[in-house]
């Protein structure tokens, strides 16, 4: 649901704006133009956040600056004094900024922990105005190039642009808990099967592809002597192949697997991703012509009648007692027609 919302969320704010980054699951930057007096457009803010009150219901405020940091700190100083400024702060006016500086704690600037907050103390910053007035060579040795940045984007110098494209993944793994330990090797090798599976769908929908594979599985640290394993393994030539991943990593359970032990989570990893085809190639082995065919199949199958439609033999068909729990998960309201809340 929470995903859905998001989707909804800045689908609404790319109707006002021709630049949309996704920052968080609640958090997005969009840019608006600067009026000619070179404040920010406050009413067209307010439309925002009104058309988004009216087509997905979620309550929002907005943040105005010239830089990331000031829309950041204004989008704070937004949700701090919401009854004063009606849910929307612009920190182009500089004169508004310097007032607002002088009583927000620099604890509260976006970027500032706790750590970073106890070495600017002995310098006497304490407020977002004495962060701002740090000298940017000081900024660099307290904090490195990252406060110098921070400190320079607070004066209204842009030092990080939107980016409107998500950098690509490096990584990614699918870990599980699982619903019952589990202590059968065919239920581990069909379990870690299902994990690989969906680690390697979830790269393939980016076009990437995994050069390095990890496989672990471990018992519940509050039992005694739990079972506890790793393997690891290149990928070569690099693929997102499931039948690949899944069958390497089945071998890899099999090596890991301790006869008496008791299993409570298993995973994998895919590590040094890269763009589809753009890899190391491999001089020993040449690639199965029939995979991008079969895969796009497989894919645009389980992309039409749900996931899990076209699987491996592998995975196993069917519900199974090492499946994750869902009993506590929340409902789809805005998906599922059939879990929509009936008033009564």
């Amino acid at each position: 649901m929470n995903a859905d919302l998001n989707r909804r969320f800045n689908a609404v704010i790319a109707d006002h704006a021709d630049m949309v980054e996704i920052y968080s699951i609640d958090e997005s930057f969009f840019r608006l133009p600067a009026l000619a007096s070179g404040l920010g457009d406050v009413e067209a803010a307010h439309r925002v956040r009104d058309d988004i009150a009216r087509s997905v219901g979620l309550p929002t405020r907005i943040g105005l600056g010239p830089t990331r940091t000031l829309s950041k700190v204004a989008n704070a100083l937004a949700k701090a004094t919401e009854k004063i400024w009606g849910g929307v702060v612009d920190l182009h006016d500089v004169e508004l900024r310097r007032r607002l500086f002088d009583h927000w704690p620099v604890g509260e600037v976006w970027g500032i922990g706790g750590a970073l907050e106890a070495r600017l103390r002995p310098l006497g910053v304490k407020t977002t105005a004495d962060l701002a007035a740090l000298p940017p060579a000081i900024a660099r040795d307290v904090g490195t190039v990252v406060l110098e940045r921070l400190v320079r984007e607070l004066g209204g110098v842009e030092c990080d642009d939107l980016k409107v494209a998500p950098e690509p993944l490096k990584a990614t793994a699918v870990t599980r808990q699982f619903g019952e330990p589990v202590t059968a090797l065919g239920e581990l090798r069909e379990a870690m099967a299902r994990r690989a599976a969906r680690a390697a769908e979830k790269i393939r929908a980016q076009g990437l592809a995994a050069s390095r594979l990890i496989a672990f599985a471990h018992g519940s640290r509050y039992r005694p002597n739990p079972p506890s394993a790793s393997r690891t393994t290149r990928l070569s030539p690099p693929t997102n192949d499931p039948r690949v991943i899944v069958g390497i990593a089945g071998k890899m359970m099999e090596s890991m697997f301790q006869p008496g032990g008791v299993y409570t989570k298993c995973g994998v990893m895919l590590e040094d991703l890269t763009p589809e085809g753009q890899g190391q190639a491999d001089l020993f082995s040449s690639p199965d012509p029939r995979a991008a065919d079969l895969l796009s199949a497989m894919d645009g199958l389980n992309s039409r009648f749900g996931r899990n439609t076209v699987i491996l033999a592998a995975q196993g068909c069917g519900a199974r007692s090492f499946d994750t729990k869902r009993s506590q998960k929340s409902q789809a309201w805005t998906t599922q027609i059939a879990e929509i809340p009936i008033a009564r």
